[in-house]
């Protein structure tokens, strides 16, 4: 049922491009709200410890759901409450419209549009930092491969093998980091740079997002080996070698090293750091030549994902 589940999913959202009829995450800001206001006020222990706020965050909507889940049983009603979770977890935005936008302003070579449009992609939507084509295709190698993981990937994952309950797990962590980092852009943009400051210390986004890399862990290696499969399979499993077991590499770098090995691309060497290679982009190949190769990181990450629908396909069949 979890992959007739998962098709149905994926078929909806690459036909809407963005789920906002059931993506709301009204609740999910009010049950933020409400566990900083008990902490504050009523619970000193739930105030002082940002990492016990962030699972009960967490581990109440999870386990309210696991409760739904079992009620509802495996019919019709179990059915429609999964599909409808799954949905809700998937990435936010209409990313193949924003990808179509970027990719025709290179088409068009309006660097300064490319630029603005490659924001998006940015962990925390922080503006690019590139100065010229090679640097904003090394600031899209780095970003666009993670929003494509997170969107669908890591979330079907755990959808097929551990159930809704850890997809929205799964989510709400990603969300409670972006909320967390929004309301201390806003705060500083209004001036308030000592109230964004307590609320970065008091409720650190380091903690949602080391369970966040908790719960990458095991998905971004299953997808970087599979990213090896439809590339340069030597190529982009010799970073996978250094980092397999590494517990210090953020998830988006793992991806990074990755893609750039199955699309053998010849700047990047895995041993190098982000900082060194963005500084020696420009020396080793034409610019415009590498900004082009976005649409094949993409390419890439969709023969990887119809890849794994298969493979979960035959795993059905076969057990």
């Amino acid at each position: 049922m979890h992959f007739l589940i998962i098709l149905i999913a994926i078929a909806v959202l690459e036909s809407n491009g963005q789920l906002a009829f059931i993506q709301r995450d009204m609740w999910v800001q009010k049950w933020h709200g409400a566990l900083v206001k008990l902490g504050s006020s009523r619970l000193p222990t739930l105030h002082n410890n940002s990492q016990l706020r962030v699972l009960v965050f967490v581990l109440v909507p999870v386990a309210a759901l696991q409760l739904v889940l079992w009620y509802l049983g495996s019919g019709i009603l179990g059915f429609l409450a999964e599909l409808a979770v799954l949905l809700y977890c998937l990435g936010r935005g209409d990313l193949s419209a924003q990808i179509s936008v970027l990719q025709s302003d290179i088409q068009r070579n309006d660097l300064q549009a490319a630029f603005h449009d490659a924001a998006v992609f940015n962990i925390g939507h922080r503006a690019v930092s590139a100065e010229s084509a090679g640097g904003l295709f090394r600031e899209l190698a780095a970003t666009l491969p993670y929003r494509l993981f997170e969107r669908s990937f890591a979330v079907v994952f755990w959808f097929f093998f551990l159930g809704a309950p850890v997809a929205l797990a799964y989510r709400l962590l990603a969300l409670h980091g972006d909320m967390q980092l929004q309301t201390a852009d806003i705060q500083i943009e209004q001036g308030i740079e000592e109230d964004a400051a307590e609320v970065l210390e008091s409720d650190r986004p380091d903690e949602a997002n080391k369970l966040l890399w908790y719960l990458e862990w095991i998905p971004v290696r299953v997808l970087a080996l599979t990213l090896g499969l439809m590339g340069d399979f030597s190529k982009a499993t010799a970073p996978l070698k250094e980092l397999v077991f590494c517990a210090k590499t953020s998830t988006a770098d793992v991806l990074r090293r990755c893609v750039f090995g199955a699309l053998n691309n010849q700047t990047a060497n895995p041993s190098e750091t982000y900082e060194q290679e963005r500084e020696e982009a420009n020396s080793v190949v034409d610019e415009a030549a590498q900004l082009s190769q976005t649409g094949e990181i993409v390419a890439l990450f969709r023969r990887s994902m119809t890849g794994w629908l298969v493979a979960i396909a035959l795993l059905v069949l076969t057990s």
